[in-house]
């Protein structure tokens, strides 16, 4: 059997192939006897004796070769062997030799070391000795003496010199003398900055930048100041120090018991007394100190970056106040709430009398103080605004006086702090934008509102009482800002200026001013009945009058002024309101005049008149119609246009009018023949509807149009009626036609 086929067998045989796992376990069968496991094992056995068997007597030539070569391998490694420990005994020797060198080189090193610490001892210890001698020979200059010590010290810092009896004594009195040298500098700063002597500040900064301790001075001297303030600022601030000085200089009543009462009024003036007076004379003080700091520390360049001395004694200032007050019993925190505008002022005087740069209030340290005075300004502000309305009334005079009363002071009591005015200006705008919100309420929109026949209704007049409460009130804020207007910061200004921007009497107004327009087109419209404008008489060598429409026109416009617009007060509105009504006026009448037909040379004569008592007609409205500008000088335009033949008309016209081409257009039909209709006419519209079109239609080139369409009906009916000559005024209506159209090119 080959020795593969008996190793497949055994890898194959559930019984061997137990003995082949790691660990070996134990094998046990329940149907297999041990003399029989036994059995099979010796059997196994001998099969792998057989297969090893024939495989040695297959390979004994191998297996010869490969003994005879183990032999000379081991016969290699001997000698390996043998060449390895002769080489250990080589590295023993050889490390033996370094070794003891190495020990030599590392006691030499030691020596030298010490040789040149001595060296080095001896080197500064004559250095020491000899800025010691210069010290005692030095007499009046802090600043050298200063450089010396801190030289010396520097030296006796370098090496430990304990031991050296020479240098005992010298140490001692080195430090000694450093010590006596740092208080009197420091003694002499304090008094220096008390008297304000600047040369012996700068003297005393000089000792202090030699010993290397500007910093730590500073700090120590800064930190005083602030201690002693904080002192001050407590005192100031404690109800109780506040009540027993109240209680001194009072003479309130004494009550049973004969105690002193103190009373709110008392215990406010005292508690501010004492801020000012801090702010006066310790804040200031010290604030002082601090600027003298910093100015003596910046004229000393060599000294270092110290340039932020008094900025930083600042902020710490603001905190440290805000911090007092955190502490101080509630009246004392409500007192600043209400008069928080006076702690600003002492703060803004203080930098002012200073006059530090870049120094300003830090208000983050007291914006609770700061929202709450602005809550309460704003309450106080709003307050007589909505007190003002009751029972739907319109306010008076005196209720709007104390509300105005009530903004003058919130403006004034920010004057000279910008972000405070600002914040004001913004409450203000909101009390303002309430009395507005309060009126609009109130304005009655009835349908009799805007009638124009009756005398004026109880809503007509409550809407004129109270646009005139709102301009009244206005009107007062402005002469308020007019006041303060070079006290207070633009910004503030422009912020109640705004709020004031869109609060006009014009809303109700304007339902007055379509009204009287409406009558107006009305009794222009009549026009068309004058019965003058077809006489066939000469207008030459008479004296002509208005025509009964203009008349009534007249008294009109008289009656609407005196009775409904006398209502109202508010002269901006009222003058822009008047504007209105004058050009709409002049622009319909113009309109109706250039569509009279027919019209003789009778006719235009009186139109001319109307022309010139149209403008007494609006002088109740205008007090000079140069105001209405393009309108006037339409009007007038066409008074001259009255009085020129129909070849005139259109001279002047290519020479430059002030009407435009489509209205001397129309006008020009009254003086063609009746074959020649009049635009309107060719459309099939009354006069009335050809108003409304052009209200409607102000384009210049929609109106060339429309004209247009009737000069080419009137050439159709000519060719269709073989009519041997136009209308003379045909051939300049073309010619007018061309003209406007090329203007709007």
């Amino acid at each position: 059997m080959e020795s593969l086929d008996v190793c497949a067998e055994i890898e194959n045989d559930d019984f061997y192939s137990q003995f082949l796992l790691e660990p070996i376990k134990v094998v046990t069968g329940d149907n297999v006897s041990v003399t029989e496991q036994v059995t099979k094992l010796t059997d196994g056995i001998n099969k792998l004796t057989k297969s090893l068997e024939c495989q040695v007597l297959a390979k004994h030539n191998d297996l010869l070769t490969q003994a005879s070569h183990i032999s000379d391998l081991e016969n290699m490694l001997e000698a390996v062997r043998v060449q390895e420990e002769s080489l250990l005994r080589g590295t023993e020797g050889l490390a033996d030799g370094v070794y003891a060198s190495y020990e030599s080189l590392e006691n030499q090193t030691i020596m030298l070391e010490r040789v040149q610490i001595t060296c080095n001892l001896l080197r500064h210890a004559s250095k020491i000795l000899v800025l010691w001698n210069k010290l005692c020979s030095i007499n009046d200059n802090p600043a050298k003496e200063a450089m010396l010590l801190y030289e010396l010290n520097e030296l006796f810092n370098d090496y430990d010199f304990e031991g050296i009896n020479l240098l005992d004594d010298v140490l001692k009195q080195v430090r000694d003398r450093r010590t006596e040298l740092l208080n009197n500098s420091t003694e002499l700063l304090q008094s220096s900055l008390l008297s304000g002597d600047k040369t012996k500040l700068l003297q005393c900064f000089k000792v202090f930048h030699n010993l290397q301790c500007t910093g730590e001075q500073i700090n120590n001297t800064v930190n005083s100041i602030l201690k002693c303030l904080q002192r001050e600022i407590h005192n100031a601030l404690d109800i109780q120090m506040v009540s027993i000085e109240v209680k001194k200089s009072s003479s309130g009543r004494i009550a049973p018991g004969k105690a002193n009462i103190m009373s709110a009024q008392d215990f406010k003036i005292k508690l501010w007394d004492n801020i000012e007076k801090l702010f006066k004379v310790e804040i200031y003080n010290s604030c002082l100190k601090a600027v003298m700091l910093q100015t003596a520390v910046t004229e000393l360049h060599a000294i270092g970056n110290f340039r932020n001395i008094a900025k930083n004694f600042w902020n710490e200032l603001c905190l440290l106040f805000s911090t007092e007050l955190e502490k101080s019993p509630s009246n004392v925190s409500q007192s600043i709430e209400i008069d928080y505008a006076k702690l600003l002022k002492c703060f803004n005087d203080l930098l002012s009398k200073l006059k530090c740069k870049n120094l300003e209030m830090n208000r983050s340290y007291f914006t609770k103080w700061e929202n709450s005075f602005l809550s309460k300004s704003l309450a106080k502000l709003l307050d007589p605004v909505r007190s003002m309305w009751h029972l739907n009334q319109v306010p008076n005079m005196d209720q709007i006086d104390n509300a105005i009363r009530v903004i003058a002071e919130a403006l004034s009591i920010s004057l000279g702090d910008k972000q405070l005015s600002i914040s004001l200006a913004n409450s203000v705008a909101k009390s303002i934008k309430q009395m507005h919100m309060e009126t609009e309420q109130r304005l009655s929109m009835d349908n009799d509102v805007s009638q124009i026949i009756e005398p004026p209704t109880s809503s007509q007049q409550k809407n004129a009482d109270l646009c005139n409460a709102l301009y009244y009130f206005t009107s007062q804020i402005k002469r308020v800002l007019v006041n303060l207007n070079s006290l207070l910061p633009q910004e503030s200004v422009q912020i109640v200026q705004s709020s004031l921007k869109d609060i006009s009497s014009l809303p109700i107004l304007q339902l007055f001013s379509e009204s009287i327009k409406n009558s107006l087109f009305i009794i222009l419209l009549t026009m068309h009945n004058e019965q003058d404008f077809v006489k066939n008489e000469d207008p030459n060598n008479k004296t002509l009058s208005c025509s009964p429409y203009m008349k009534e026109l007249q008294q009109f416009v008289s009656r609407c002024k005196d009775i409904y617009l006398s209502m109202f007060q508010d002269k901006s509105a009222l003058n822009e309101c008047n504007v209105t009504i004058s050009k709409a006026c002049i622009e319909r009448f113009i309109h109706h005049v250039c569509n009279v037909r027919p019209l003789t040379v009778y006719g235009r004569a009186k139109l001319q008149v109307d022309c010139k008592h149209l403008e007494i007609s609006l002088s109740p409205l205008i007090n000079d119609v140069i105001d209405l500008g393009d309108n006037y000088r339409q009007l007038k335009a066409l008074q001259l246009l009255l009085e020129k033949s129909p070849h005139e008309i259109a001279k002047s016209q290519y020479e430059g009018a002030s009407l435009p081409y489509s209205l001397v257009m129309m006008f020009l039909f009254s003086h063609a023949g009746q074959q020649l209709l009049a635009p309107h006419v060719c459309a099939g519209w009354n006069i009335q509807k050809l108003m409304q079109w052009l209200d409607t239609h102000k384009n210049e080139r929609e109106r060339l149009e429309f004209v247009a369409g009737a000069l080419q009906r009137y050439q159709n009916h000519v060719r269709q009626n073989q009519i041997a000559t136009y209308d003379e005024v045909y051939p300049l209506l073309l010619q007018l036609l061309e003209d406007g159209r090329k203007t709007l090119k």
